[in-house]
């Protein structure tokens, strides 16, 4: 009988850990909940919700920030790599003033905080070359041809730089550099 109430317990408590923090992961992965430490994030906020991705559609659609800045192959990966996200967010920004970082050379990294992984979950069919452009046909072809290459590896934003964030390069150049008056 006690090994029967252990494991009930056990798979109680199982349960609350799986569910809990899955409902954790799910209610900290919408732009509401990023800029609530992340104020430095407004540039980055406004030209997403100017895009495609961020609700500038006919249709509404929104995709949330961890849709496109978190790895997609597994469930264990995902959450890892949010976490481990967050710590070093957290370190970061308890040491120094993310307003000096330079938000506009650091998009030269974008393959390191872009996950093709995400564009697939929803765009899964780009590899099926059979659009009615061949421009684009080519270029998805040759993304799948270069895509797991060790040398000159294609991922999504090789190509697509300014895919979720509407003007994001001039927004953070004018925060550095504002313009002088209206041409």
């Amino acid at each position: 009988m006690k090994k029967l109430v252990k494991i009930c317990l056990l798979l109680a408590f199982a349960f609350v850990v799986f569910f809990g923090g899955n409902a954790l992961v799910h209610s900290t992965s919408d732009d509401k909940f990023c800029t609530i430490c992340h104020e430095w994030m407004d540039p980055m906020v406004t030209t997403y919700h100017g895009s495609v991705h961020g609700g500038a559609n006919k249709n509404g659609f929104k995709a949330k920030c961890v849709d496109c800045h978190l790895p997609h192959d597994s469930y264990i990966g995902y959450v890892f790599k949010k976490a481990a996200n967050g710590v070093s967010e957290v370190a970061y920004m308890l040491t120094n003033d993310a307003k000096d970082y330079d938000w506009l050379n650091n998009r030269k990294n974008r393959e390191k905080f872009v996950y093709d992984s995400g564009c697939l979950s929803c765009h899964e069919r780009i590899l099926d070359i059979n659009s009615s452009n061949k421009n684009i046909d080519d270029m998805h072809a040759l993304y799948a041809k270069f895509k797991d290459a060790s040398v000159n590896k294609l991922s999504c934003v090789s190509c697509h730089k300014n895919v979720g964030h509407k003007n994001l390069g001039k927004t953070l150049y004018e925060i550095k550099h504002p313009p002088v008056g209206k041409w």
